[in-house]
């Protein structure tokens, strides 16, 4: 005799429930990578337009992270990320050895600009920003820790995208020029950019990522290997071509001395 599922869903392996499951699980992970430093409020209404899920769904999934005390309600509809989240960003922090070699020479090296500086891996075919030294002088940039953009535009992209092999790197490139409904023939044109990039050690970028933003980044190594970025945005209303040409020469030096701490240990 069967015996038929009360909710009309497929529980077996491979099924319909288990994909709904695994559909809703990914639903309130983008939901909480929404929040980061800069944007660590939402109203339900701003988390549905950010990911794109219908309205009632993320009022369920909204109501489920405050059970869980993920979430807390700051009142007037809105909500942020609750303190049981630090001990997570720490655990992040603490397993990425590569901040620990970082760390001193990217104060000091904002300490000597006086500029903001990021170091970025790929992660996922994305670049993430996995630790960043502020300025007195804040800058707004895409750029937060944890936060993943795109490899397809900005000085780091382009030292990232050259530790991909040919293949991948246009398979990657046409699939986010295609999302974009952008001109596939740009491809020559940023393959000649990576490959620079790739030659020199550093790369830079103008508005790019960010409206009005100028960065110079450099390659960080371990060996031959392209691991990161280390680069330094400033706003592109403070850069004459003197600046530039310094800025280029510190971020190299720079992720040099990273890239030999590395290499001494590992």
């Amino acid at each position: 005799m069967s015996v038929s599922n009360p909710e009309g869903k497929d529980s077996a392996p491979g099924g319909t429930q288990r994909r709904t499951g695994a559909e809703s699980a990914r639903r309130v992970l983008q939901l909480m990578l929404c929040f980061n430093r800069q944007n660590h409020t939402y109203t339900a209404r701003q988390l549905a337009e950010e990911v794109a899920i219908p309205l009632p769904s993320v009022h369920r999934y909204v109501a489920l992270l405050r059970e869980t005390g993920v979430l807390i309600d700051r009142g007037s509809g809105k909500y942020s990320l609750s303190p049981r989240m630090i001990p997570l960003a720490q655990a992040a922090r603490s397993a990425e050895s590569l901040v620990d070699f970082a760390d001193p020479i990217m104060r000091k090296l904002s300490s000597d600009t006086g500029e903001t500086v990021i170091l970025v891996r790929m992660i996922n075919d994305m670049a993430t920003c996995i630790h960043r030294i502020e300025s007195p002088r804040r800058l707004r940039i895409s750029y937060e820790p944890g936060q993943l953009v795109p490899l397809l535009g900005g000085a780091s992209s382009r030292i990232l995208l050259g530790s991909m092999s040919p293949q991948a790197r246009k398979a990657h490139l046409s699939h986010y020029l295609y999302l974009a409904d952008g001109d596939l023939r740009r491809l020559d044109r940023i393959e000649q950019d990576i490959q620079q990039a790739a030659k020199n050690g550093w790369a830079t970028s103008s508005s790019e990522v960010d409206e009005d933003v100028w960065a110079a980044a450099a390659a960080v190594k371990h060996g031959r290997e392209v691991v990161a970025s280390l680069s330094v945005p400033t706003p592109l209303s403070r850069v004459t071509p003197e600046i530039q040409k310094r800025l280029i020469s510190q971020v190299t030096v720079a992720a040099a001395e990273i890239s030999a701490m590395i290499s001494a240990i590992h």
